[in-house]
């Protein structure tokens, strides 16, 4: 799978992130990004349409510019995930990395994921920061607005934020030792059983209300 890393530069930005460090585009940085990516894509949204997992992709990469987000992707990705009232994206404190995906499934969201990063795509959702299953209402859904439905989703963004493509910036990717709540689980990209355990930085650590289906309205 990591042979599928896409080769292109990412850009570096001199600030922004949680630590005060500058962004940078080491090799290992933009491999946990791209692995983080790669399982959101997967778990969220993999037997949605291309286009749909793509979105979700975008709504990850808007939400590390966000001021009320972590700055980086795994920080996005995992934000909340040591608790189980308080993830954003469920996959990673549901249990769902338990189950095992198809070869091809992850294999997609990999190069979807490679895509993304390297800003070599068409945007879907522009601005997007959140989105929801088009089965249930969440609260917060008529506080912001609509940018479209794909698949089985519909994406939103903030009133006042712009409409412009999800880019990547490069940072300092958190270390992401455990995926999800789980002390013991497959690994999704390998499929192999490995011992693991949560390493989250304090600053991802954030109070929120647990939101299934969907992302909360707040970080």
């Amino acid at each position: 799978m990591s042979a599928l890393l896409c080769a292109s530069p990412v850009l570096a930005q001199a600030a922004g992130n949680e630590s005060g460090a500058a962004f940078t585009d080491s090799p290992d940085d933009l491999e946990r990004a791209t692995r983080c990516l790669s399982l959101a894509i997967a778990y969220e949204a993999g037997f949605e349409p291309v286009e749909g997992q793509q979105a979700v992709a975008e709504v990850i990469l808007n939400r590390t510019r966000h001021p009320a987000y972590p700055k980086s992707v795994c920080g996005v990705v995992f934000q909340g995930s040591s608790r189980k009232t308080g993830c954003q994206f469920t996959f990673t404190c549901d249990g769902a990395m338990k189950r095992a995906l198809p070869a091809n499934i992850l294999l997609n969201s990999r190069n979807i994921a490679n895509r993304v990063l390297a800003a070599n795509f068409t945007p879907h959702v522009g601005g997007a920061t959140h989105y929801h299953a088009d089965y249930v209402s969440p609260y917060w859904a008529p506080s912001l607005i609509r940018v479209g439905k794909i698949g089985a989703h519909i994406f939103y963004r903030a009133p006042g934020s712009a409409d412009q493509p999800a880019r990547y910036a490069g940072g300092n990717e958190p270390m992401i030792t455990g995926l999800g709540n789980w002390a013991t689980a497959p690994d999704p990209l390998t499929q192999n059983t490995i011992v693991k355990r949560v390493q989250i930085p304090q600053s991802i650590e954030k109070q929120e209300t647990f939101a299934p289906w969907g992302l909360s309205a707040r970080p």
